[in-house]
């Protein structure tokens, strides 16, 4: 007798579980006491489902999933005042993100602001992911942008890089400068991406100084294997032994040679190669760096490199092009000549004008009139650029 009663209730349950599939009111009345029957029947039947959830509520009151249930069903039949008080109940017994995230997502909707900011600051300050969503909420809802820094960032850094990057990808420069200082006093191996992408907007927009700083903290704090660039001192160009994977960013090499140029780098033995096909544009860049320049002062370029199977003017040359005015400091003085397979240093010179601080060093592609399409192949060994004394 025993050995039956104690089968008995676990026989039933098993039956409960098999026939909730298909009649979830039988299987409530075989296992009564079951919380997540009763969610399955307030899915089942929305006209049921507050008085269902409230008793899988009662049943299992330390379920957040339960809460946050009867909240959202609370909502869809105007009962705000239930439906605030259910999120706050799986606040209480959940100390994860997802109910406070959507205790904020609540207030917003009700355009709640004196309730929303200090459940959104609880929301990011126990996030776990992305929370580009509830930054989007802040946005939408901040008269002005400062408000988000001091009413929702919490005090950690993960987050206040998410909210740089999300003020990046949506454009928002004004807003990015406010909080870049904080966030590069803040600067660890995970905000070095973000910073370089800051690095990079403010030089489009030609503003050297403001980068250079950026780019100069990453590399005083060792969080980039590049030295500081001074170019007071003639240290302007990056990588120019291009012993270091490009970073494609900033004031590294960008590489932008069309598909029909082939193109390598190396660590070991260092250098890059192009390889001409002869079916290339008849102009295009290859290479270019960011480079800030000292106003007023005589530089020399020196480029070490070969060539093989070409003759005569291969039409590749370097272009260091004021980003203000567009003009070729170098005046054409840039162009790599067929080195017959012999590595080979080519110095060009050029003069910075007073008002310039910034250029672009590009390497180039143009056909040379009366010639055909080049083919190839071409080798940079090291480009070094310093003042010419």
């Amino acid at each position: 007798m025993l050995c039956g009663y104690a089968g008995y209730w676990p026989a039933r349950w098993a039956l409960a579980d098999y026939t909730v599939r298909s009649d979830v009111e039988l299987a409530l009345r075989l296992a009564p006491g079951n919380p997540d029957y009763y969610l399955r029947l307030a899915q089942a039947r929305p006209a049921l489902a507050i008085p269902a959830l409230q008793r899988a509520a009662s049943l299992n009151p330390m379920s957040s999933a339960v809460w946050i249930e009867l909240a959202d069903a609370a909502e869809k039949d105007n009962d705000l005042r239930a439906a605030e008080s259910s999120l706050l109940r799986a606040v209480q017994v959940d100390k994860t993100f997802a109910p406070r995230w959507l205790l904020a997502e609540y207030y917003s909707r009700r355009h709640d602001l004196d309730h929303f900011w200090p459940a959104v600051r609880a929301a990011l300050a126990a996030s776990y992911d992305d929370v580009t969503p509830l930054l989007e909420l802040c946005w939408d809802l901040a008269p002005e942008p400062s408000t988000i820094v001091d009413r929702a960032l919490p005090n950690r850094p993960d987050v206040w890089r998410q909210y740089f990057d999300f003020l990046l990808a949506n454009n928002r420069m004004e807003a990015a400068d406010a909080i870049a200082s904080q966030v590069m006093q803040r600067a660890s191996r995970d905000t070095v991406q973000s910073l370089l992408l800051y690095c990079d907007r403010l030089l489009q927009k030609d503003r050297v100084e403001q980068a250079r700083q950026s780019w100069n903290l990453l590399a005083a704090k060792h969080l980039l294997d590049y030295p500081e660039l001074a170019p007071a001192r003639g240290v302007s160009l990056t990588n120019g032994a291009f012993a270091k994977e490009f970073l494609s960013l900033a004031f590294d090499w960008r590489v932008s040679a069309p598909a029909q140029v082939f193109y390598r780098h190396d660590i070991t033995p260092s250098g890059v190669w192009f390889d001409f096909t002869g079916k290339q544009p008849e102009q295009c860049e290859l290479l270019s760096q960011f480079v800030p320049l000292e106003p007023a002062k005589d530089y020399r370029l020196v480029t070490t490199y070969q060539t093989e199977g070409m003759a005569g003017d291969t039409g590749i040359a370097w272009r260091m092009v004021d980003v203000r005015t567009g003009a070729d400091l170098l005046r054409g003085a840039g162009g790599l000549a067929a080195s017959e397979r012999r590595e080979i240093a080519a110095p060009a010179k050029f003069h910075a004008p007073a008002d310039a601080h910034l250029a672009r060093l590009v390497l180039a592609y143009d056909r040379a009139l009366g010639t055909v399409r080049i083919k190839g192949s071409l080798s940079l060994r090291s480009a070094a650029l310093g003042f010419d004394r």
